[in-house]
């Protein structure tokens, strides 16, 4: 068995998915594999996530399950630019409204969301999503693969060598990867021009197109100037294959990291985000240039349910309906899936440069509005 390297407490690793983990350290193609912070069971796939490991020859296609692409983009605008706070009463359900626009194929369910967030400096507009059915359309194509593979090997396996595959399967994959990013810059750019035209950032209003929703903003810069408005945005995938010269890398819920680079690691949806980089290369080299990808959940699912009908006092559901009464429904009640996103869910954000001291934190933000669970 290979080693694997915890980037984690590895005992708190789920007895399930350190099963899983410890099955794939025995692959034979695998060289190096970790587990970070934020790893957890996944019933989908033998591999968990908040994992990255290495081959060389051959790789896994399937690991990644459906959402192939998958990553966190954020755009920042310092708040010399910021008129006034955020009117959830006037401007949440237009803001809602207006992100079931912005693609075709919307945010998608689970974590996945598009959020309005702050520090003392700047407000970040952060976006969490991936490729949707191109995605699931990428994930046939490589069971097919795998299956043509296996009869070319004379067994079922499910790995495949990277000579067997044409050029175009490549191509293919990158492209899947690229619409990933291009689709959570359009969340973040035409949230940006929403801004804009409900009166919260100086711009030059008169400059903005009205049918900026229909619009296809993959080409803008990723540092500029819009509407009057500077901006900066920087993206990071955490679910993919990156194939390079000599070896292969296989992130499961695991951000890939590139020298000077801020990438986000969502907490929950009450505690907003931190934004890190890698500050010591050496050690983010060992980590395969990897990190993870959240806090890590703390509680399943059901059991995060559970906590909030029989743990949690009513002064303590109180203030969550409180702090996030744009979300409830026509009863006074959260959908589960805004419930299943809370920190009690979640663990400690401290774990995150506890057991990953490559990383350097740049800031934590708190969350001001968020949108959620968007299917069209």
């Amino acid at each position: 068995m290979r080693s694997i390297a915890f980037y984690c407490d590895a005992h708190s690793v789920e007895s399930n998915a350190m099963e899983q983990l410890q099955q794939y350290s025995q692959k034979q193609f695998v060289d190096s594999i970790c587990a970070f912070t934020d790893i957890h069971y996944c019933a989908e796939k033998a591999l968990p996530v908040g994992v990255a490991f290495k081959t060389t020859d051959h790789f896994y296609p399937l690991i990644t399950g459906k959402d192939i692409g998958c990553g966190v983009m954020y755009l920042k605008i310092d708040k010399q630019h910021w008129l006034r706070p955020f009117d959830k009463d006037a401007h949440y359900r237009a803001f809602s409204h207006a992100h079931t626009q912005m693609t075709d194929d919307g945010l998608g369910g689970g974590n996945h969301f598009l959020s309005i967030e702050e520090d003392n400096g700047a407000v970040y507009i952060i976006c969490h999503t991936g490729t949707r059915d191109r995605g699931i359309a990428l994930y046939q194509h490589c069971i097919q693969l795998t299956r043509d593979f296996s009869r070319a090997y004379g067994q079922e396996v499910d790995f495949v060598h990277r000579d067997f595959v044409q050029p175009e399967f490549f191509r293919y994959y990158q492209d899947i990867l690229q619409f990933g990013y291009e689709r959570r810059k359009n969340f973040c750019v035409k949230t940006l021009i929403f801004l804009q035209n409900a009166n919260y950032l100086a711009c030059n209003k008169a400059a903005i197109d009205r049918n900026y929703l229909q619009h296809n903003f993959k080409d803008l810069d990723a540092a500029g100037v819009l509407h009057g408005t500077p901006y900066l945005l920087e993206d990071s995938i955490h679910n993919h294959l990156h194939f390079e010269d000599g070896h292969i890398l296989h992130r499961k819920g695991s951000t890939a990291l590139q020298a000077g680079k801020t990438v986000v690691i969502p907490l929950s949806m009450s505690r907003g985000s931190l934004l890190a980089k890698a500050a010591y290369l050496p050690g983010a080299a060992d980590a395969l240039y990897s990190c993870s990808h959240g806090a890590g959940r703390r509680l399943s699912r059901f059991d995060a349910m559970k906590h909030w009908k029989t743990v949690l006092k009513e002064k303590q559901r109180k203030a969550y309906k409180e702090q996030f009464s744009e979300l409830l429904d026509r009863s006074g009640n959260f959908p589960s899936g805004y419930i299943q996103e809370f920190d009690f869910a979640y663990k400690d954000a401290s774990d995150v440069f506890r057991y990953q001291p490559y990383l350097a934190k740049v800031t934590q933000t708190t969350p001001v509005v968020t949108v959620k669970y968007t299917e069209i």
